[in-house]
């Protein structure tokens, strides 16, 4: 019986904060109350205040996203892991995952995003890409480097940059493919 009231009383400063939020217009990804509470709640399990979650956290079609800034700040917060800089120039950045214990700090990983591999994907001629090629190569080694070594840090979650280059990347499927019984191939039946 105890339940329903516990968990209104968890809802009252999400719902109450997110309110404040969503009215402020400071938050474009946000429409509604009930966001801004997504938002805060998340937050809350990744041990970010309320503002840091509204800031950092984002909604992406339909998907939580957290920025790389959230992710590198996860990780230096953190009392297991770390991370070092070893190269971040317009054409490249390398970060090596440090991991803390007793004994001091050991290197367990690393993440390397070159221009060339921005430009595989194809996303080497966006302004954002254009402008601002080391925060970009940084925002995409720093977001292998946490998915591949310490997942646990982000909870699963996407990043923001990567989730607006995907919607940018990818195109609607505009026609069907059809495969005969003889196992021919027919192109361009929409």
């Amino acid at each position: 019986m105890e339940e329903p009231q516990y968990q209104m009383e968890v809802l009252k400063e999400p719902m109450a904060l997110g309110e404040v939020f969503a009215k402020s217009g400071m938050f474009p990804d946000v429409k509604s109350q009930s966001q801004a509470v997504v938002k805060i709640l998340a937050g809350r399990e990744l041990m970010l205040s309320p503002f840091e979650s509204m800031a950092s956290i984002y909604i992406v079609n339909g998907k939580l996203a957290l920025t790389s800034k959230a992710m590198a700040g996860l990780l230096k917060k953190s009392k297991i892991y770390d991370y070092k800089i070893d190269k971040l120039t317009d054409e490249e950045c390398t970060i090596s995952l440090l991991k803390k214990d007793s004994e001091g700090t050991s290197e367990i990983g690393k993440s390397t995003f070159t221009f060339k591999d921005a430009a595989k994907a194809g996303l080497v001629n966006k302004d954002v890409w254009k402008s601002y090629p080391k925060n970009m190569l940084f925002a995409r080694a720093i977001t292998n480097l946490t998915r591949f070594y310490c997942p646990e840090v982000i909870s699963g979650y996407y990043v923001k940059e990567e989730l607006d280059d995907l919607d940018e990347v990818v195109t609607p499927v505009t026609s069907l493919i059809e495969v005969t019984a003889e196992g021919e191939v027919v192109n361009g039946k929409t």
